[in-house]
């Protein structure tokens, strides 16, 4: 049987081959080439917007988990722990990335819970119940609790422990109420209390509860190398110097933090050294290697002083943030001086000075004016007027005597002499008058060198007397036509004896006054600023600058007649230390030694409200601020922002208003480096 193949038919294609598709190009028409490429390229642009619109409708850009911060200091950490680091700047800028409180503050410097879930007050204001957030940890891994937070207060409390923080926390009372919850007992409302619950920051029991006091002084360990603390950061490694002092701390993002993650992976701080110039003072050349580095882009960020000038030309890399915080700065007299005590003087003082030259004097227009304790630019609130009127404090001084004398002005007296030798004395003489003789003789102890003073005429004082007139021959004796004296008290010996001794005097007070400042250039410019000022009107003074120890101790004294200084307020503001009459003696720091019942009273009623939205507490500001600027005890000046230079990369400082600088860090969570699309 014979089989035939079937002839193979060739597959049929549906979709051009490549060989085909090879061949299209050259059966194509110059005007069908063009059109086809027109037609393709269309179509791919339209399809690539298309994909690129889809994916960015559908995506969103949020800040990625990224990058190292190096931020600059001056000085090197002494104590990274609760108990003391708010001694130090540097201490507490590490202390706000490490550790946490039951309270911290927002972008606007206003106090929000930070360990704390949920708090009230009762009690009309005496008691604070809270609860802690579940769930904390200690960098260690160990649960943070209620138990900690009481540790904590209690080693405030303890005065061998000497914690700065000591006196904020006399007369507080903390009690554990449940697991994660617990009170706070005062024993009067205190309007502060937030405040001071952001500054205490939590300490670890575990580690610390069987630690002796001089131990937690010298251990190197949990201080400086692995404190532990709760915060978004943790330690580290650290690179050190040849001489042991520290480089470089380098701490990284704490995975377990109960809050926002940082997403900066790792924050490192270069400590920069200052040198001590031949007076043992700042050198300033480690401000001047700060910006240095800056410009070159070797740190990421710094604080710089309020009074620093650069090149910003140099710096395109960085970006200066402002940050407004409740400090001012006040010329204060001293009211318990003789001229200070005078209102209409110390009106003079306030109506001679222009605040505004001082700002460019003493911080270079770094500044704005302040008119009030109540700082308007921080706290919104009402500040009264301020205007220069050399004129009117002319007129007031002139109003309280005070005349021009070879341009100062000085306020003459006549004093009555209250005496007046009227009888003739000889020996034998005694009573009232020969004491009264007696004491005039004695001021001279050539004439009168026995100088006894008891009433009776005897040899002693005739010998006085003869001498006294001898001494004064021209106006007693040789009118008289004699050579010798006669020891007989009478006529020119009468008159002479009462233009010396019992004569009116004058006394003369002059606008003359110390003021006294911290050694700091921007505030011993000012100093000179307001001397020259205050020569315009007939003042003369006398510029001290001290050194910090220095200038305490001058205050507890009250030894000046005036003070240029600083004062830093909270979140809500409590006048009450630096105010009340209580507070004029160590430790308060009523520097103009100030007293007056009806601010007194105003004082107490404000800082027994701690809501600072409370109408009465607004009310009770104001009238603090009424009473203090019309009595003038103090010159109010400026206050300065903050300043911070940061790399142009940085995102995310979105800090406003800071109540000091290192508050700053309360922010590190959401700073950021680079950005990242995520899916909607």
């Amino acid at each position: 049987m014979l089989f035939f193949k079937k002839p193979e038919q060739k597959k049929r294609h549906f979709f051009p081959s490549f060989s085909q598709w090879s061949q299209f190009l050259k059966v194509l028409k110059p005007k069908e080439k063009f059109l086809f490429f027109f037609l393709l390229i269309t179509f791919l642009l339209s399809a690539t917007y298309s994909s690129l619109d889809f994916y960015y409708k559908n995506t969103e850009l949020v800040p990625a988990e990224y990058g190292t911060m190096r931020y600059g200091m001056i000085g090197q950490p002494q104590f990274i722990n609760p108990l003391y680091a708010p001694s130090s700047e540097i201490d507490k800028a590490i202390l706000e990335l490490m550790f946490s409180g039951l309270m911290k503050y927002d972008d606007e410097g206003k106090t929000i819970p930070d360990l704390i879930d949920e708090y009230k007050f009762i009690e009309n204001g005496k008691i604070m119940e809270f609860s802690l957030k579940e769930n904390i940890k200690w960098h260690d891994g160990m649960p943070l609790t209620i138990n900690d937070v009481i540790f904590t207060l209690e080693l405030v409390q303890n005065p061998s422990y000497l914690s700065p923080l000591y006196n904020s926390w006399t007369n507080v009372e903390m009690i554990k109420t449940a697991d994660n919850k617990g009170i706070i007992r005062l024993n009067q409302p205190y309007g502060n209390l937030l405040d001071n619950l952001a500054s205490l920051k939590i300490m670890p029991e575990h580690i610390w509860k069987e630690m002796p006091v001089q131990s937690i002084f010298k251990n190197e360990k949990f201080n400086i190398i692995t404190p532990i603390g709760s915060g978004p950061y943790k330690a580290g490694n650290i690179i050190k110097n040849q001489d042991g002092k520290i480089r470089i701390m380098t701490l990284i993002s704490n995975k377990d933090y109960f809050g926002k993650k940082p997403y900066l992976n790792e924050f490192q701080i270069y400590f920069l050294t200052e040198k001590r110039d031949e007076n043992k003072e700042p050198s300033g050349i480690a401000k001047k290697e700060l910006l240095n580095l800056l410009q070159k882009g070797s740190i990421d960020g710094a604080i710089i002083d309020s009074n620093s000038s650069y090149d910003k030309n140099s710096f395109t890399h960085t970006t200066e943030y402002n940050i407004k915080n409740p400090e001012y700065f006040a010329l204060f007299l001293n009211t318990q001086t003789k001229l200070f005590s005078n209102k209409n003087i110390r009106k003079a003082v306030d109506l001679a000075i222009n605040k505004e030259t001082i700002i460019s004097k003493a911080v270079k227009g770094q500044g704005y004016v302040v008119n009030s304790p109540t700082l308007s630019e921080f706290y919104q609130n009402k500040e009264t007027e301020h205007l220069q009127d050399i004129d009117k404090a002319i007129s007031l001084l002139e109003e309280e005597g005070f005349q021009e004398k070879d341009g100062i002005r000085v306020k003459t007296l006549k004093k009555a002499g209250g005496f007046e030798l009227k009888s003739t004395l000889q020996s034998g003489s005694s009573g009232a008058e020969v004491k009264k003789l007696q004491e005039c003789l004695a001021k001279d102890k050539e004439i009168y060198p026995d100088g006894t003073i008891n009433g009776n005429f005897g040899d002693n004082t005739k010998k006085a007397v003869i001498a006294f007139q001898e001494k004064y021959a021209s106006e007693i004796l040789e009118p008289a036509g004699i050579t010798e004296g006669t020891g007989k008290v009478m006529g020119a010996t009468l008159k002479k004896l009462n233009e010396l001794c019992f004569a009116d005097s004058e006394d003369q007070t002059r606008l003359s006054i110390t003021l006294k400042t911290l050694k700091n250039p921007g505030l011993e410019a000012a100093a000179q600023e307001i001397k020259d000022q205050l020569s315009k009107i007939g003042f003369e003074i006398e510029i001290n600058a001290l050194d910090a120890n220095d200038i305490k101790k001058v205050i507890i004294k009250k030894e000046y007649d005036s003070i240029l200084f600083g004062e830093r307020l909270f979140s809500t503001p409590d006048l009450l230390p630096y105010w009340h009459s209580s507070q004029t003696h160590d430790p308060g720091w009523n520097v103009s030694n100030y007293q007056n019942k009806d601010l007194d009273k105003a004082l107490e009623k404000a800082r027994k409200i701690p809501d600072p939205s409370d109408e009465e507490r607004i009310k009770l500001i104001e009238e603090i601020e009424k009473i203090i600027t019309e009595d003038s005890p103090a010159i109010f000046l400026y206050s300065t922002d903050y300043r911070y230079l940061f790399s142009k990369e940085l995102s995310g400082l979105t800090v406003k208003k800071a109540i000091d600088q290192t508050k700053i860090f309360d922010n590190v969570p959401n700073w950021y480096l680079k950005e990242k699309r995520v899916w909607k």
